[in-house]
């Protein structure tokens, strides 16, 4: 009867018991939290950074795809471009510069596992190339024209007024006397020849950067290597991302970009560093940041302010924007959904720096999707101090937020006033206006003579 009387205990799901639920000084808010979180959230808002103006620099970036792609395909190149970064994710401000980063995929190509049956010659009038991953440093691969002596008579018959542009480049190389092993130096000395952009460009990593813009150029597998499955297999709580994300994310395969190892790391050195490639998954990427809240993007965009103006003057790019994305996406994922909230804005920040300490702790940053991303940027002997750092960011954030000069974001902070109408006419109006004067800018700018948009950058302060 006793046992009768007994309330029935409800036994959590595994979903609840495997969510990482952070410290009690972590989600604990105070009245002068909320307000101060409340407050900061208006601020972002009114600094290009609501729901509308998101999803305006998305469509608007988006249309520049399609736009880009038409044009290099009139002009004979078999490429699709692809805009990523900030710019498109809606992750920035105006006075961020944030650079254009842009992929231009190689269609003439077709890739193809080396667990995968080759394709039969000829194929499609593309090149056949093969990804092998065996013996090469995690997140990179080695790429493999099959045949080559017997593809090059291919192409040689069709004749070059018959080829795409890309083609005829690759095949200007001798490779019939080689084993077909393809050296990422390619995409920069033989596929992309135009001299006076060469010129003025400057080498980052598989990028090209000339005014402002990043180029990548890469190739593009329709199959996942096998460490790339990583990110559909291992336990997470579940709530983020969603299944119907993971989903349409395993439809994604994967760019290789020209960029080898490290030459020397943390852990060891790599041979070959020009023979092999990089395996990037930016459409994933891409689609998870498509799939978070403007408050989860707002204390992203914090920790992107505080990088620049109080880790970038010390460390340079050690300590990238990607690891921070890197953390805010591990911090998403395992922090209960109902803690990411306006009035929870300071906290918010503080999730995603605890997650990026806890990993300068472990000397190791996980990639969301692949691999350890200090290998080669960071040394041993940096990581104490940095964890020091992050500390003493995390327990003085407040006051490191309201010190911020980027976008006036601390002068904002600091001249809020306490009046409730103030603040609801602010909050308000705020997002109109801002949306106003940026499309005013866009529609201006390019009929402005120097001395108008030099006034325009002073008053409208955008």
């Amino acid at each position: 009867m006793a046992r009768k009387g007994q309330s029935k205990h409800k036994h959590s799901t595994r979903k609840e018991r495997n969510e990482w639920k952070p410290s009690q000084d972590v989600t604990s808010i105070s009245q002068d939290q909320k307000e101060f979180s409340e407050k900061l959230s208006s601020v972002l808002d009114y600094f290009a950074f609501n729901t509308e103006l998101i999803e305006f620099r998305r469509k608007d970036m988006l249309y520049l795809e399609r736009e880009q792609t038409l044009l290099l395909q009139a002009h004979g190149y078999n490429r699709r471009m692809y805009m990523f970064g900030s710019q498109i994710e809606g992750t920035t401000t105006c006075r961020m510069k944030s650079d254009v980063d842009t992929l231009q995929r190689l269609d003439t190509f077709h890739l193809f596992l080396d667990s995968e049956n080759p394709p039969l010659l000829p194929y499609c009038h593309k090149v056949l190339i093969k990804v092998s991953t065996n013996g090469c440093a995690s997140q990179y691969c080695v790429l493999t024209m099959i045949e080559p002596s017997t593809q090059t008579k291919l192409f040689q018959l069709l004749g070059h007024t018959l080829d795409p542009i890309d083609i005829s480049d690759f095949f200007q190389r001798d490779w019939e006397t080689t084993d077909g092993t393809i050296p990422h130096t390619i995409m920069f000395d033989t596929l992309n020849q135009i001299r006076e952009v060469r010129k003025q460009a400057k080498r980052h990593g598989p990028a090209e950067s000339i005014w402002k813009t990043d180029r990548v150029y890469a190739c593009y597998c329709k199959r996942l290597p096998k460490q790339c499955k990583f990110v559909f297999e291992r336990p997470r709580p579940g709530h983020w991302p969603s299944e119907q994300t993971l989903q349409k994310a395993r439809k994604y395969g994967v760019f290789i970009v020209p960029q080898g190892p490290p030459k020397s790391t943390n852990i060891c050195g790599y041979d070959n560093f020009d023979y092999q490639w990089r395996i990037s998954t930016n459409l994933t990427e891409r689609l998870f940041m498509f799939s978070l809240d403007t408050v989860h993007l707002k204390a992203y965009v914090m920790t992107k302010m505080i990088r620049k103006e109080l880790f970038v003057p010390e460390y340079g790019d050690k300590l990238s924007t990607f690891h921070f994305k890197t953390a805010f996406f591990f911090a998403v994922e395992n922090t209960r959904t109902d803690l990411w909230r306006e009035d929870n804005l300071i906290n918010c920040v503080k999730y995603i720096l605890a997650t990026l300490r806890r990993f300068c702790t472990c000397r190791s940053c996980p990639h969301f999707t692949i691999v350890n991303l200090f290998d080669g940027k960071i040394e041993r002997n940096e990581f104490p101090k940095l964890v020091d750092k992050l500390t003493q960011i995390i327990n003085l954030l407040r006051t490191k937020i309201e010190s911020i000069q980027m976008d006036n974001i601390g002068k904002l902070l600091n001249e809020w006033t306490a009046s409730k109408t103030n603040h609801i006419i602010y909050h308000s109006h705020g997002s109109a206006l801002l949306r106003e004067r940026w499309i005013l800018w866009m529609d201006f700018v390019p009929r402005a003579s120097p001395a108008m948009t030099l006034y325009l950058n002073e008053h409208l302060q955008i």
